[in-house]
């Protein structure tokens, strides 16, 4: 089994090549769950559901969000009401919220939920939640703290950012059934995700890390970075944050007690202090989605 830690953007695109190149029951997916949140119509969690939606090929590719061609009835009879909301969601993705809400209220543990979701979707490969316990990403700006969401859609990711801290990590525990896969995993990929928003929530769970320390010969990562930017999303903002460079020299510095080998972009500069692989790690086509897969997965057979 093949566990890959994931966040929304970066890491659904190699998890769309690498159940091309293995089989999809091979694959098992934790995901951070920091960014979930209640909405008035259900649980929102954005992650888990971009997953769930790439691995049943119905993700809207424009987006990384949504659903490929979903429509917009319910929020558009919200707005001519007067009622604001912040994410302009689907219908049928709400259908996706209010099922999970209905399930966490009825006594479902949160993995219970997306359980269910993943069987109804047709899904082979396992989905896990990081935790099955609220843990929320709060982002310290100048003027204020925030969520996530308030971050990046309310203000559009502009505000300088002076911190990141993940509220109830400290006393959370790592979703049972995702610690139990990486203890059996043959191989762990730490996908191209937000390296502080999407990927330090789930190793900063005590359990979790510890048991991927134990796998650190088995696990590898794919960094998100190229010539010193992101590929997508805030990543920049929030490594500076927590004082890291912008480059793949930073990424690995994240990792480095979990990971003994990192892939980076062919052009970028080797970071010190670890096996470091390059070849091209932008994510256009399947081809280009496949190639990845299948050169990460001999890094991890070597």
């Amino acid at each position: 089994m093949i566990v890959v830690l994931s966040g929304g953007t970066g890491t659904p695109k190699l998890l769309q090549g690498l159940k091309e190149v293995i089989s999809e029951e091979e694959i098992a997916v934790i995901v951070n769950t920091a960014e979930d949140c209640w909405l008035p119509h259900g649980y929102f969690s954005p992650d888990v559901d971009t997953v769930l939606y790439t691995l049943s090929d119905r993700i809207n590719e424009e987006t990384w969000y949504g659903i490929r061609g979903d429509t917009f009835a319910t929020h558009e009879a919200l707005t001519a009401l007067g009622f604001k909301e912040v994410l302009k969601i689907g219908d049928e993705d709400r259908a996706t919220h209010i099922q999970r809400g209905e399930l966490l209220r009825n006594g479902k543990k949160l993995s219970e939920a997306i359980e269910i979701q993943r069987k109804a979707l047709g899904i082979k490969a396992r989905v896990f939640p990081m935790s099955d316990e609220m843990v929320e990403t709060r982002i310290v700006t100048g003027k204020k703290e925030m969520s996530f969401h308030e971050f990046w859609i309310e203000n559009k990711g502009m505000p300088n950012v002076k911190n990141i801290f993940f509220k109830g990590i400290e006393k959370a525990r790592g979703c049972k059934k995702a610690v139990r896969a990486i203890k059996k995993a043959e191989g762990i990929i730490i996908g191209p995700s937000n390296p502080v928003s999407s990927v330090l929530p789930i190793i900063s769970l005590a359990d979790t890390r510890e048991a991927m320390q134990k796998k650190k010969e088995r696990c590898v990562a794919v960094s998100p970075i190229v010539s010193g930017k992101p590929v997508s999303g805030p990543a920049d903002k929030f490594m500076r944050a927590k004082g890291l460079s912008v480059s793949s020299q930073g990424v690995a510095e994240l990792y480095s007690e979990l990971i003994s080998s990192i892939v980076i972009h062919n052009t970028d500069k080797i970071p010190q202090g670890i096996k470091c692989l390059k070849t091209n790690i932008i994510m256009r086509s399947l081809k280009d989605k496949k190639r990845l897969a299948k050169y990460v997965l001999r890094v991890l057979e070597k």
